[in-house]
Parts: structure tokens; C-alpha cells; sequence
């Protein structure tokens, strides 16, 4: 059958983020010399809009095609195929792609701009697979590292109880000689204050 259709593009539709939604554009062109009845269908129908998805061009006239979808996880698997054949001025173009057998059809690739990227940097360069064995694997030791502020704080509270308990003994043998008289009232209170500046210091030392 004799070319109908100038479609563009002609492998690869490319869909671009427009106002939160991926928009696509297909030109068809009728480069015949008849009236040419045209559809469109997709892999992926629930997915997208088409408009027009279906239509008659006279020779010489062409039409932009409309695609958006919301649905940017399958575009770069969907297909888009549009079909074409010859069609009378008064034909139905509905009951016509009905019971029509014989068509054209053009196959086009669905694809978004990062997708066009990556194809066309694999496109330009080869990875072979002792390539990827050259590269190192890089291990990361990981250390135990002792809390030491830690320890250090346990041993400064031992020594501090140590303290506080040589000073207990220390005021039990005050209280002693005062009993048996050995002990003024008066050096009694000395010897505690001194005692109690001593925990006080003790105290601040190992805080």
C-alpha cells in the first residue's frame, strides 16, 4: 500500500513535563492525493489522553496530535500505533476502521527526557564485562572505640566514696574522744569543718 501518512516523529516520541503532566505531540500529514482516515491506539489506553484519537485529512492537510499522561512510571514502555487508510468523502470514519482490514500502521516508542538521555550516552559507548571487573571494591573498617570519658567517671566515683568514707571513720574517732573527754566542744567544731571543707573540695574535684 502507498504511503498515506508523514508522521512525526517517526521512532521515538519524546513526552516533556508541562504544567504537572507529561505532554507529547504527533504530526500527521496526509501526502497522498485521496482523503485518508487515520486512529490512534496505545499499549497503555487508560493512561492517556489522544486528541484527536481518530479522524479524516484531505490531501495536503495536516493535524497535531495531543498526548498527556500522569502516569510517569510506564511511559518508557508504552507504544503508540496509528493507523491509516484510504477513505471516501461521505464514509463513516468510525464504521470504517470497523470493518476495514487492510491499513497502514506506524509502530512509535514512547520515552521521557531522562530515558532519551541514558539511551543515547549507551548508544555512543560500549561496557564490556572485564571493564566492570576492573573496579575495586572498597571495604570500610569500622573501629571500637572505648567510651574512656566513661571509665574516667567511674574511677572518679570510687575515689569519691573512698573519700567520704575515710572522712566518716575520721568523724566516728571525733565523737569517741569526745565521750571520753579527750575532746573540747570547741576543737570539735573546728575538727568538723575542716572535715566538711574536706568533702566539699572531694565533692568538686570529682563532679
Amino acid at each position: 500500500m502507498e504511503q498515506l501518512l508523514l508522521i512525526q516523529p517517526e521512532e521515538n516520541l519524546k513526552f516533556e513535563l508541562e504544567n504537572n503532566q507529561y505532554v507529547a505531540r504527533i504530526v500527521l500529514q496526509n501526502v497522498s492525493t485521496i482523503f485518508v482516515a487515520f486512529k490512534v491506539r496505545l499499549s497503555n489506553q487508560n493512561d492517556y489522553s489522544v486528541k484527536p484519537n481518530i479522524g479524516v485529512l484531505r490531501a495536503g492537510n495536516n493535524v497535531t496530535l495531543l498526548l498527556t499522561t500522569g502516569n510517569t512510571i510506564s511511559i518508557n514502555k508504552d507504544r503508540i500505533q496509528i493507523l491509516a487508510g484510504p477513505i471516501s468523502n461521505n464514509e463513516d470514519v468510525i464504521e470504517y476502521f470497523k470493518k476495514q482490514q487492510r491499513l497502514n500502521q506506524r509502530i512509535i516508542k514512547c520515552c521521557t527526557d531522562e530515558f532519551s538521555s541514558l539511551q543515547s550516552t549507551v548508544n555512543k559507548s560500549t561496557i564490556f564485562p572485564q571493564e566492570i571487573n576492573d573496579f575495586k571494591v572498597t571495604t570500610i573498617k569500622k573501629e571500637y572505640v572505648k567510651p574512656q570519658k566513661k571509665q574516667q567517671q567511674s574511677k572518679d566515683i570510687l575515689n569519691l566514696e573512698e573519700q567520704i568514707k575515710k572522712i566518716s571513720e575520721d568523724l566516728k574517732v571525733i565523737k569517741e574522744k569526745q565521750n571520753d573527754g579527750k575532746i573540747t566542744v570547741g576543737i570539735k567544731q573546728f575538727l568538723i569543718s575542716i572535715l566538711i571543707s574536706m568533702i566539699v573540695g572531694v565533692y568538686i574535684t570529682y563532679r
